[in-house]
């Protein structure tokens, strides 16, 4: 294939790109743009279990859309005032910001009830039915029409006329924790009596997209601000994901703003140096600018949003994309009479595939914000390469190089490299490495634990801790599981958890909301007296003048329904209401869950389940930690297939000892930045693993291009040394980053890049001495 077909083909690829980019930013236009905020995509799927991922998820929705602001003042009076003002502002706004309604959940839930009216039945109806003395019957159902238990009628009376299971549905205030929203209560802080106010609230679209946290945050800081105003002495504390979202997503601004940045003006310094003109900052300000943006669109196009931390990590491209164009520029300068340029592109579509490979491998993580970093990262190369193919033939004429004093540096470390034998460099390298075991007493410093990812503002994890133990009941994202083949045996195990766990803490599950099979059962044979043969309804009826009520037509439906059981799973199945998934049910298991109540000790509740048939506990901080743990080693066998796929990949170009040479640098640098780590104490993460893919990837870079070049390794050395220096910019800004997962990323990139250019000097510094010989 000649040059000039070569460059038309990249041409047609390009042109055909820009017009898929074109359609997804039409795409973008008509839907609006998105800009993903959760930071559970840095965390892999807690559990195999697909019904535990369920209910994890409906939760997580939840309480993403979900907030707290609790009001507290020491004079109670003083507090409840300010509580009406904040209701008052946020219901007369009728904006983002609404009150959690439960008016659905608990309509839905009357109805599911007041479809089984026969087999349900309150505490003291059972009680009195099963005593059978018909006076006493008949003088409870007079109390419940007349008595307080009438004055509330979540049953109609003609499906309920004795209120017996109106009794039942009643328990719907204290199982479902209806009461305000806003109900003051006393509570001690230190040595301090406080009243307290908690609004629960919610935001009315997605807490998780930027441009909603945004008008969300705005609406909270006018009613505090207002508040504030008019109560200054009231303390709020505030709540919620949302809060921890929208910090997370400023420090990630700051983040984008400090490595682009900062990456720029590098690029920008580092090209006016060597080539001394802005007409050099042509092909990489394209190839940058259109790379990343057609990245961005089809990224965004694909996946529906684009994740906060794919811009941060996409920020560092920068380093990378300006390669091409640095190594185009160079070969154009050092031969500028040239028309075979097949060289050049080989070199360069190597260093491409070697690329994409080792950020493809960031999609075979488990984590779907990585898995997002590899699509964006794949296609900003791609596209920056065919952008620097198709158009660094008109744009690299007349750019000269300036890089006398670059040379002569160079010229000196490969003299310095060069009288090391190359015989000794391998056992050179073998000691270091097992120095490096010595040192750390063959122990590598690990960490797995999801909470080292994220770095939450103090201030608001010491608000959350305080709300926590003010208004929340349950542990949070622990809960026990019960499993079964029925119904019925879900409920006897889920009996037989709470006996083992004794009476230290009511669990929260569907034995709260409904009864069991079998006492449906048992209650629809209770009723018997009421609506069965000689009914007590009847005379219950006709005593209270009820004309409106038929006894016949109560019995026929009671007669009817007597196999109509109540099913769990109609209610927490189908609706979308604030309510933990308690019951999840598929065509081959049943599953419910029990939340646990505050200040129980879990890992004790661990302990005893873990015997237990059909019921296990569940932490989603452990399970999660334990898939971080199984994804780091599976991240390191995955390393070691990256390798063995580029060493097969070198086989089709070069000889095998050639290609043992060119792959051992990765390997080294792979190597020391392991040991380096463990020497500076810093604990392995899986994002450590993940950026040693990149660090192989930019090692392949370097042998490639010493390797395809090797007539002029004088200038080719020098261009992989102000290549690496873009890296190590970019790189290195990202380990400065505010986010923890992503500075790790970044310290290692850092170490394996510095590890890399010290490899490439010495393979070429073996290369310019045997060419001098």
């Amino acid at each position: 294939m000649t040059q000039q077909l070569y460059r038309r083909w990249c041409s047609a690829a390009l042109l055909l790109l820009t017009l898929v980019a074109l359609y997804c930013f039409w795409a973008i236009n008509r839907s609006g743009l998105q800009i993903d905020t959760n930071l559970r995509s840095l965390s892999p799927s807690f559990t195999l279990d697909a019904a535990v991922n369920h209910a994890l998820n409906k939760m997580s929705a939840d309480a993403a859309q979900q907030f707290i602001l609790v009001l507290a003042h020491p004079d109670e009076e003083r507090l409840a005032d300010a509580s009406d003002a904040l209701r008052a502002m946020i219901e007369t706004d009728a904006g983002t910001i609404a009150y959690v309604d439960r008016s659905e959940l608990i309509e839905r839930y009357i109805n599911q009830l007041q479809m089984h009216p026969f087999h349900i039945l309150g505490s003291e109806a059972q009680a009195t039915l099963a005593e059978g003395d018909a006076e006493k019957i008949l003088a409870l159902a007079q109390t419940n029409l007349y008595g307080a238990g009438g004055a509330v009628r979540l049953l109609p009376l003609t499906t309920d006329p004795l209120g017996f299971a109106n009794e039942y549905a009643l328990g719907l205030l204290d199982r479902m924790a209806l009461t305000n929203s806003d109900e003051i209560q006393a509570v001690i802080r230190g040595q301090q009596t406080l009243f307290i106010a908690a609004h629960q609230l919610q935001i009315n679209s997605d807490a998780l997209e930027m441009n909603q946290q945004d008008l969300a945050l705005l609406s909270i800081k006018q009613f505090m601000a207002q508040l504030k105003n008019e109560y200054p002495d009231v303390e709020i504390i505030q709540s919620g994901i949302l809060f921890f979202a929208a910090d997370a997503a400023q420090s990630a601004r700051a983040d984008i703003d400090t490595i682009s940045t900062g990456s720029m003006i590098g690029v920008l310094l580092l090209i006016l140096w060597v080539f001394r003109g802005p007409r050099a900052l042509l092909l990489p300000a394209l190839s940058i600018g259109m790379g990343l943006a057609f990245a961005f669109a089809v990224c965004h196009f694909w996946f529906g949003s684009i994740h906060v931390l794919t811009l941060v990590f996409g920020s560092s491209l920068i380093g990378v994309v300006v390669d091409y164009a640095l190594h185009f520029y160079y070969f154009q300068a050092h031969h500028p009479q040239s028309e075979n340029r097949l060289p050049l592109y080989r070199a360069l579509f190597l260093s491409l595939l070697t690329s994409v490979i080792g950020f493809s491998a960031l999609a075979w993580s488990g984590l779907a914000a990585l898995q997002q970093v590899a699509v964006f990262a794949v296609l900003g190369l791609v596209y920056a390469w065919l952008m620097v193919i198709a158009l660094g033939h008109y744009l690299t004429k007349g750019v000269k190089v300036y890089d006398s004093s670059l040379q002569k540096i160079v010229k000196g470390l490969l003299r310095l490299f060069g009288k090391f034998p190359s015989r000794g460099i391998a056992p050179l390298i073998a000691v270091f490495l097992l120095s490096g075991f010595f040192v750390n007493d063959f122990e590598w410093p690990v960490s797995d634990n999801p909470r080292s990812f994220f770095a939450a503002n103090p201030q608001l994890i010491e608000q959350e801790k305080q709300v926590g133990a003010w208004v929340a009941s349950h542990e949070p994202a622990s809960f026990i599981v019960v499993q079964g083949d029925s119904a019925q045996q879900v409920y006897d195990r889920i009996a037989a958890v709470q006996g083992l766990l004794g009476e230290q803490g009511q669990l929260l599950g569907v034995q709260q909301f409904f009864p069991s099979p079998r006492e449906q059962q048992a209650n629809y044979q209770l009723n018997q007296q009421l609506y069965g043969a000689n009914p007590l309804a009847q005379q219950f009826i006709d005593r209270h003048e009820l004309n409106e009520i038929s006894a016949a037509n109560l019995s026929l439906a009671y007669a009817q329904q007597e196999n109509n059981l109540l099913n769990p799973a109609d209610f927490f199945t189908d609706h979308e209401a604030a309510l933990p998934p308690l019951w999840i049910q598929n065509d081959t298991a049943l599953n419910a869950f029990l939340l646990i109540p505050k200040g129980m000790d879990t890992d004790v509740i661990a302990e005893k389940l873990a015997a237990f048939e059909g019921a296990f506990f569940f932490s989603a901080m452990q399970d999660s930690e334990m898939s971080m743990k199984l994804l780091r080693h599976s991240s390191m066998e995955l390393l070691l297939l990256a390798l063995l796929l580029m060493a097969l990949l070198l086989l089709t170009r070069y000889h095998w000892k050639k290609m043992l040479q060119l792959i051992a640098i990765p390997l080294f640098a792979v190597a020391a930045s392991l040991i380096l780590l463990a020497l500076l104490d810093i604990p392995l993460t899986l994002f450590h693993v993940m950026a040693l893919f990149l660090v192989v990837g930019l090692g392949m870079d370097y042998v490639i291009f010493i390797a395809e070049m090797a007539d002029n390794t004088v200038e080719t050395l020098s261009a992989v040394a102000i290549s690496s220096t873009t890296n190590l910019l970019s790189f290195g800004l990202l380990g400065l980053s505010i986010l923890p997962a992503v500075s790790a990323f970044g310290i290692a990139l850092f170490m394996g890049s510095c590890f890399n250019l010290l490899g490439a000097l010495m393979l070429a510094s073996r290369k310019w001495s045997a060419s001098k010989q």
